[in-house]
């Protein structure tokens, strides 16, 4: 398998995700700025964000969000073994067996959730908790449907098929935005959540029973929890469930201490790190998913040469897009958030303190996306234990951080820590990785690494001066203004990025470059 193709290929599945990944993340623009222009940001809107959480965290419990990562693994390995039958055969067992359990969950969350929320956000008043239950009884059965969702576009993106499974999210924020326009008039937050359950039933389940029959799988209900192939996936999974990433508890913890502060102290910290997540995920979400079956399939084959080569250009590729990204959004935090949420309920007190936790979430931007990439590599090489406990062991490290800097810094002290503990685990993973594949391109993906970071920082700088320079003549106070200040100072940003990384000789640059003309001349 040569790289080049291979590192086209990768590009191809990732331009098809990051186009969904473009609409789900705008639909979610729109799904919190509907929650605001309804609802505001108040104890009500708290309410509504920490009742997300024992749902999320039940959906974290069988490791539903990591599903890709520990399934296609398993079945590559029977598929390049010419035994794709025992892939589908324990496809059934997985399906069948995690949906009787994830049912039971369910059944228990509904009985206990009272209690739970007690757990959840001690801080709310005794009103808002009581709506923090209902509405997380509400949306709890979704979890059904997004861990069957899971399964269900893992094998197809076993298939090298990812136009259907990248649709769910767009799907699923269609639902809350409908269950918002039409029901809250009437229910009030309540529609938000039946919008959850409606999106998730519509594109997390149904739609994705389609792809996988489109895909070719092969379904047949069975508990056949002896088989090697299933015991192969448990191996894999149960480090997830046990462990406490940060990447999965951040948001957990940081509406934990911020039940305790300001009322809309959640919601900013939502608003703000919803904000951070477009670019992120339209780069960092759609490169992750897209590289990670061909990752797997390159440590099945045993080609860790060219596993190596093909992961060190992701990430480059990854770097190169979400650095000057990152510096862009901290310049322009202001008029980014004015041109979303000015002509909603939230007051110009909730705008100033949205845009300074974006400031804050900005500056770890390039690590959320960089660990996603990182642990796919760990994933690929069907080792699930190093993340789990390197995430767990930094967790509860970075504890003491969002207690201190949440006492000193309020809902900002939270961002702080929840930036710098997501640095610090993606710069060990880093480390980790690079070591157990013995990369020998580990200096110069360093080095690459700092001139994108020089270049773009002091990018950053100028569009900084640029957007308060132009605050007087055009002002950001309107979505109109907001927008064309922003088209100005990223098109100059953009352009100043690309001349110092070429002053920095970045050759990556060059080629990435030489590439995308290439992909645009016709073909005859």
């Amino acid at each position: 398998m040569n790289s080049a193709p291979l590192t086209r290929r990768i590009a191809q599945a990732s331009g098809i995700v990051m186009a969904s990944v473009l609409a789900s993340r705008v639909l979610g623009f729109f799904r919190d700025w509907t929650v605001a222009h309804q609802i505001g940001s108040n104890a009500t809107t708290d309410a509504f964000y920490a009742a997300f959480t024992l749902p999320d965290f039940l959906n974290y419990l069988v490791a539903g969000a990591s599903l890709s990562a520990t399934f296609i693994p398993v079945f590559n390995k029977f598929a390049a073994e010419n035994r794709e039958d025992v892939g589908w055969h324990v496809f059934s067992t997985v399906v069948t067996s995690m949906g009787i359990l994830l049912s039971a969950l369910v059944v228990v969350g509904e009985i206990f959730a009272p209690h739970l929320m007690e757990l959840i956000a001690p801080g709310l008043s005794p009103g808002e908790k009581t709506r923090a239950i209902f509405l997380t009884r509400i949306m709890l059965p979704a979890q059904i449907c997004f861990y069957q969702g899971s399964i269900l576009s893992a094998v197809q993106y076993a298939k090298g098929q990812f136009v259907i499974p990248s649709l769910a999210p767009v799907v699923y924020n269609l639902g809350i935005i409908l269950g918002g326009v039409l029901l809250s008039p009437r229910i009030g937050i309540t529609g938000f959540s039946v919008g959850v359950l409606g999106g998730a039933l519509a594109g997390n389940l149904l739609l994705q029973v389609y792809g996988a029959k489109r895909a070719g799988a092969r379904f047949r209900p069975n508990l056949d929890l002896r088989h090697p192939g299933f015991w192969m996936f448990v191996k894999l999974t149960i480090p997830i469930m046990l462990a406490l990433s940060l990447v999965f508890t951040d948001d957990w913890i940081m509406r934990w201490f911020a039940s305790y502060q300001a009322n809309g102290s959640i919601s900013w910290l939502n608003y703000a790190k919803t904000l951070m997540r477009v670019p992120l995920g339209v780069v960092g979400q759609a490169v992750g998913v897209a590289s990670f079956p061909f990752l797997a399939r390159l440590y099945s084959e045993g080609k860790l040469e060219e596993l190596n080569r093909t992961m060190n250009a992701t990430l480059k590729g990854l770097i190169l897009l979400l650095m000057p990204l990152s510096a862009l959004t901290i310049a322009q935090a202001v008029p980014v958030v004015y041109l979303v949420y000015s002509h909603t309920r939230l007051r110009s007190g909730d705008l100033h303190s949205i845009a300074i936790a974006l400031v804050v979430f900005s500056l770890s931007m390039f690590a959320w996306g960089a660990q996603n990439i990182l642990a796919r590599g760990f994933y690929a090489a069907r080792d699930t234990m190093t993340p789990a406990i390197t995430g767990t062991a930094l967790t509860f490290l970075n504890l003491p951080l969002y207690w201190w800097l949440g006492h000193r810094n309020q809902y900002l002290g939270l961002a702080m820590a929840s930036s710098a503990g997501i640095i610090a685990y993606s710069l060990l993973l880093f480390v980790l990785l690079n070591r157990r594949t013995k990369n020998r391109e580990t200096a110069g993906m360093v080095w690459f690494f700092l001139k994108i970071t020089a270049a773009s920082a002091l990018a950053g700088g100028v569009c900084f001066k640029l957007a308060n320079a132009l605050q007087g003549p055009i002002g950001w106070n309107t979505p109109l203004h907001a927008l064309l200040v922003l088209v100005i100072v990223s098109s100059v940003g953009f352009v100043t990025t690309g001349l110092i990384a070429k002053l920095f000789r970045v050759r990556e640059l060059d080629i990435y470059l030489a590439k995308l003309r290439l992909t645009k001349k016709p073909a005859y």
